[in-house]
């Protein structure tokens, strides 16, 4: 049976919909884990949010939970500037992360042909389970 001791939700703070955070809080809480929120200002990335500190992490999550979810779960806020791929495996190795939980937002086969999306990055640079969320 698997059991899950602490979940990594890597989060942009310049996604318009963040509503995957709300499946992975949901998750979090039949495992009875944290869930450790991760920015990570990707300077490669071209624009990226300009503030990076963990209150504005948290912000972001307050604005796209509902309030309920929110007063029962363990959250851990965390920011980091790098490579994204490499951030979230420092962070998953440093922080014993078992699973990932990220959103995954279509794109156009145009877009698909020149860039990979962050998710495939995730998933070819970690040896983890992750589970990928549609955000609706």
């Amino acid at each position: 049976m698997l059991n899950f001791k602490n979940i990594l939700y890597p989060i942009d703070l310049d996604a318009k919909n963040v509503s995957s955070i709300v499946k992975a809080l949901e998750i979090a809480q039949i495992f009875n884990c944290p869930i450790h929120v991760l920015y990570v200002n990707d300077i490669e990335a071209g624009y990226r949010h300009p503030t990076d500190r963990e209150d504005a992490v948290a912000l972001r999550v307050k604005e796209a939970v509902p309030a309920e979810l929110l007063e029962k779960q363990k959250f851990i806020y965390s920011v980091s500037k790098g490579a994204l791929d490499k951030e979230i495996a420092k962070y998953c190795e440093k922080n014993n992360i078992d699973l990932i939980i990220t959103g995954h937002r279509h794109r156009n086969r145009l877009y698909s042909l020149f860039f990979d999306s962050p998710d495939e990055n995730i998933i070819d640079a970690i040896n983890l389970p992750v589970l990928i969320i549609p955000e609706s």
